[in-house]
């Protein structure tokens, strides 16, 4: 592979020590003494050195072997060839105290491409502003930074210009970003072995070292203190180029610059660790073999490498032990990673809970099928349990713990990257949900490329990899911007015209995976697909559910969305109940009330919307925003407490509980966070006993929920109000937190089920038994003496 030649090592090596010389007093080589200077470019301010100019600089140092490589990379990097919006006619808007400090740009213009020169003149990063002023150097005389740091970067590479942040999104505060960054802020280990990836100049020196023994044998202490920084990864004299270019290996690329770069010290996600089955050294725990082992160090320390968390073993196809990277990706890390401001994500050792990054939060996500909580219970079981904390065991348990149809079925359940799945790809896969959100317009399931997954080949083979949804899916920057597809239209009709979902601002993205597929007009029943007539009393005793049957499975699941709107989505099945207004008019018996506001939380009505919208109002305005978990629950499941601070705005306690996340006074009085909880979870559990009741009247009539597709079993639907009461129970079964997202919607949905199956008619009246659904007769507000309850 290119990258383990160990002749570039010695070409770094002379590089360093040459470029260092040349800032010194000794000679660079050659008479330069009379190397004319560019007219008029001024001295530096403080040191009153003249510029000279790039073109002087390029005059001397493309004839040294030694830089005569970087005096090409300069001319074909960013900093000479970037745009031709950038010009010397932007002088006077201040744009050049960054693209041209010296003004010394239209000297390089004989040196490139001409169509690379814009017409009102070439502005250039020039060498003297990293470097300092040249008028003293001459190969001669010092010059001021031969090897400029983060304070020369960060001059320009800082805070931008609002301007500039919808082209450049990332690079904001780059400078600011770094110093608070683990990059600068670990320790600088410059002894023998920990040089090679704890400091600057090691990093450079020894960035073909890539196994144990050549780290053990070759990599040397280092005189410099200075830890990682933008040269150590950076190429700097090609803006953009980095450490490594792409990897190849016999003609194939098999790693981009951007995960060449940071494996060289992070080491590579598929990196095998093994042991030797032995204890030869009897220190309690087996001992590595190196002979297997594919990391260079820290096999033992989890937390120091992402191959405990960056890999789905394909050979395990029911589990997902990790996240898969794009290694050929030029944004490989960068997709999901700050790089310039590196924070640390593991557990302390002695805590049970993680940091607090965000990526931390997505992996205790159901997103990520929890798969940050289940590696952190392997570790606590090896390190509490078992006593073999950083220990090669605990590292490959914890590289081999993962998610399970138990954790994450969304994401294990089917080989979703297969043809015969390309339905599903826009919800269960990155791949599928960035192409959809990107343009659902002209999303074609058929274009979705999944050549990251081991053994994935369009039209040919699936990969017994699978992704979760990474962050790449809903974002398209590591700084929060969103593949925003603005109002959503469905896969399904009301009365034959299209669902749209309205724009709901930041919470578009979640629309199309929480919105249903299907709704009771998607229903076909029998050889001739006819609709259901909307008529309970429809027979339906010639249909029967079960593999091949008849199936209530058109909601789908967790259709929040779809719930919160269900007067533009039909998503239950409504029976014809006769509601009177005060003048004995008919209306609705499904209209939300009146003061239903859930569906316009966050929103600031302009157009295109640009709030927050419901879905990451009330998920992510918490501390934990991306576990998107609105409550806290214990092991038992629990409400403990009210996570998202949104509720309150509404919810203040003048009509019922106040929905505080911590003790709050309003108005005067004190509104504890603990009577939130319970006032939540007997919501909770009134919903879910209600649900109970509904799935064993559904049981009197034959008809068994089985829990998996196609979810009941039994001899006949009878008629279509049991048929539309099983669809209810599936539908809010898969809709756990309903009794919030649309709480009289779901109750009136349930109690309507119960009162046809109880009564084969709409009495508005139920049975409940108080003494068996204790909770769920509170919800239903039911007579406890009759143990009967009035429709809501």
């Amino acid at each position: 592979m290119k990258v383990k030649h160990w002749f570039s090592f010695f070409v770094v090596l002379s590089s360093i020590l040459l470029l260092t010389a040349c800032g010194s007093n000794s000679g660079s080589g050659g008479d330069q003494s009379a190397a004319p200077a560019e007219d008029d470019l001024g001295s530096d301010t403080d040191t009153g050195i003249s510029y000279v100019g790039a073109a002087t600089c390029i005059g001397c140092h493309e004839d040294f072997s030694w830089s005569s490589e970087e005096v090409a990379d300069y001319l074909a990097g960013a900093h000479v060839i970037h745009s031709d919006h950038i010009t010397q006619a932007d002088a006077a808007d201040g744009c050049l105290d960054c693209h041209d400090p010296i003004g010394d740009g239209p000297g390089l213009e004989s040196m490139i491409d001409a169509a690379n020169v814009p017409a009102d003149g070439l502005a250039a990063v020039g060498c003297e502003a990293c470097h300092g002023a040249g008028g003293d150097h001459y190969g001669v005389g010092p010059i001021p930074m031969a090897e400029p740091g983060i304070a020369e970067c960060a001059a320009c590479h800082d805070e931008l210009p609002e301007s500039h942040l919808t082209y450049h999104p990332e690079a904001n505060n780059i400078g600011t970003n770094y110093v608070a960054s683990r990059h600068y802020t670990a320790s600088v280990r410059n002894e023998a072995v920990c040089s090679r990836c704890h400091t600057d100049l090691g990093g450079r020196l020894y960035k073909d070292v890539t196994t144990n023994a050549q780290l053990e044998a070759s990599v040397f202490a280092v005189e410099s203190d200075e830890p990682i920084q933008c040269r150590t990864c950076h190429n700097p004299h090609n803006a953009g180029g980095l450490l490594f270019e792409e990897v190849e290996d016999h003609g194939h690329v098999v790693a981009s610059g951007e995960y060449a770069t940071c494996t060289s010290c992070h080491m590579a996600a598929d990196a095998v660790v093994a042991t030797t089955g032995v204890d030869a050294d009897g220190d309690g725990d087996l001992d590595t073999d190196w002979n297997t082992t594919e990391t260079m160090y820290h096999e033992t320390a989890y937390y120091r490498l992402i191959t405990d968390t960056h890999y789905d073993d394909p050979a395990t196809t029911d589990t997902i032990e990790g996240y898969v990277v794009k290694t050929l990706d030029d944004r490989a890390c960068r997709d999901c990673h700050d790089v310039h401001a590196v924070e640390e994500i593991r557990a302390d050792d002695d805590s049970s809970s993680f940091s607090n990054t965000i990526n931390d939060q997505w992996a205790k996500s159901g997103h990520a099928g929890t798969i940050g909580t289940i590696k952190l219970e392997e570790a606590e079981f090896y390190d509490e349990t078992l006593d073999l904390n950083r220990t090669i065991e605990q590292t490959i348990a914890i590289k081999e713990a993962g998610v399970t149809e138990t954790e994450g079925a969304a994401w294990v359940h089917y080989d979703w990257d297969a043809d015969d799945r390309q339905d599903c790809q826009e919800c269960h896969t990155s791949t599928g949900a960035m192409n959809y959100l990107s343009d659902p317009d002209t999303y074609d399931a058929a274009n979705n490329d999944f050549s990251h997954l081991d053994g994935w080949e369009a039209g040919v083979s699936s990969s017994d990899q699978n992704e979760m949804l990474y962050c790449w899916g809903c974002h398209s920057d590591n700084q929060g911007g969103l593949r925003n597809p603005g109002a959503i239209t469905r896969p399904y009709t009301v009365d034959d015209a299209a669902v749209v979902i309205p724009d709901l601002g930041n919470s578009n993205v979640c629309v199309n995976c929480h919105g249903a597929r299907g709704n009771m007009d998607s229903y076909e029943i029998g050889d001739t697909d006819a609709p259901l007539t909307g008529n309970p009393a429809t027979d339906m005793s010639a249909y029967a559910p079960g593999f091949g049957g008849t199936n209530v499975t058109e909601a789908h699941y967790l259709v929040a969305s779809a719930t919160i709107f269900q007067s533009l989505t039909r998503i239950g099945y409504e029976y014809p109940v006769v509601v009177l207004d005060d003048d004995n008019n008919p209306v609705d018996p499904y209209a939300d009330p009146s003061y239903f506001a859930h569906g316009s939380i966050a929103l600031n009505a302009d157009d295109p919307e640009t709030g927050s919208g419901p879905c990451a109002a009330c998920h992510m305005d918490t501390d934990e925003g991306h576990t998107f978990e609105v409550v806290e629950k214990d092991d038992l499941g629990v409400i403990t407490g009210l996570k998202s601070t949104v509720c309150v705005d509404c919810h203040s306690g003048a009509h019922g509980a106040a929905l505080v996340a911590e003790d709050t006074v309003i108005d005067g009085v004190t509104h504890t966070a603990a009577d939130a909880a319970a006032f939540l979870e007997e919501e909770a559990e009134g919903y879910h006993e209600a649900l109970a009741l509904l799935e064993a009247e559904l049981l009197a009539k034959g008809l068994t929920f089985t829990g998996g597709y196609p979810y009941f079993s039994g001899a006949d639907w009878i008629d279509e109000g049991t048929f539309g009461a099983a669809h209810n129970y599936n539908y809010l079964h898969h809709e756990p937190g309903a009794y919030a997202h649309n709480r009289y919607y779901a109750k009136r949905l349930i109690f309507d089920s119960i009162d046809w199956l109880q009564n084969g008619s709409l009495t508005g009246t139920i049975s409940i038994d108080e003494a068996m659904y204790p909770a769920g007769a509170e919800w239903f507000s039911a007579d406890l003496d009759l143990n009967e309850a009035d429709r809501p």
